[in-house]
């Protein structure tokens, strides 16, 4: 019996470290296919490569609660104050308990353990609630850490959140993603045109557009420097200050700014720069030792 207990330990070892060996072989592979150059796990220099690592050897897991769309509320609350939260519609478990005669007539669904599971409302009347329920229940049923090997949106709780829809005078409200290292802002990302034509900037903390494309086409011409710009960094080095790094994405309205999420392995590490330049020059403010 006790031979047989130590063999089931070594047949679980090895599958163990085959696993993980089959897991870093075919993120190597996925990595020169999307940035088309070798993934160095021993010495990691690009933000890329960086990221990579911490998914590996980060303990990713400890930042679930700020990752989880309805627990980070309670965090950014007692950082900046409730103020900078949307306001909560609801918070529900399953599709059935969603009453879309209840909800005003615009508002934003959101799964909590996900990337990219939402959905913006402007009209109800012109939205089909009946078709749109499979694709949420398949939301609340998959595993967003699964498909993605980001144990961060590991044991998530699944649910949804439903939020009031902000917006501002030009039509296309903007996502502000500051790349916050050691809770010092360092590069503000700029999205627009999400749900139609998406395009996406960098700019330096002084609003100088920088000349690189990430992920995302550029916009056409450059976009206005934001009126509460010195706001939004303030914002960003408040709530990351707890972290190595982390992505502060925020929301600028005439009124005020609005916390978005907090996101700690942007686009998995898998959009490249262009030029690949700039994914060097982010990699230099992130500090992986303080994953260890």
């Amino acid at each position: 019996m006790v031979g047989e207990g130590i063999r089931m330990k070594k047949r679980t070892r090895l599958i163990k470290r085959k696993t993980k060996i089959n897991k870093i072989f075919n993120l190597k592979a996925k990595f020169k296919r999307r940035h088309g150059y070798h993934l160095n796990l021993v010495s990691p220099r690009t933000f890329s490569e960086k990221i990579q690592w911490i998914k590996l050897y980060g303990n990713l897991q400890r930042f679930s609660k700020y990752v989880d769309k309805y627990e980070v509320r309670e965090y950014v609350k007692s950082k900046i104050g409730e103020k900078s939260l949307i306001p909560l519609i609801g918070v529900y478990n399953n599709v059935n308990q969603i009453n879309l005669d209840t909800l005003p007539d615009s508002f934003v669904l959101k799964a909590t353990h996900g990337c990219k599971w939402n959905m913006l409302i402007k009209d109800k009347t012109k939205f089909n609630w009946n078709a749109k329920k499979k694709l949420v229940r398949k939301w609340l049923n998959s595993s967003y850490y699964r498909i993605t090997g980001e144990s961060n949106y590991q044991n998530i709780k699944p649910r949804v959140v439903i939020e009031e829809y902000i917006k501002d005078s030009s039509g296309d409200l903007k996502d502000y993603k500051i790349f916050c290292f050691n809770g010092e802002p360092r590069y503000i990302q700029v999205d627009g045109n999400r749900y139609r034509d998406h395009k996406r900037d960098i700019y330096d903390l002084n609003w100088n557009k920088l000349p690189v494309q990430y992920g995302y086409p550029n916009f056409s011409k450059p976009v206005d420097k934001p009126s509460r710009l010195n706001e939004l960094l303030d914002t960003a080095r408040i709530l990351s200050a707890d972290f190595p790094f982390v992505r502060v994405d925020l929301y600028c309205t005439n009124e005020q700014i609005f916390f978005g999420e907090l996101t700690f392995t942007p686009t998995n590490g898998f959009k490249p720069f262009n030029p690949r330049h700039y994914d060097l020059l982010f990699g230099k403010f992130f500090d992986i030792k303080r994953y260890l």
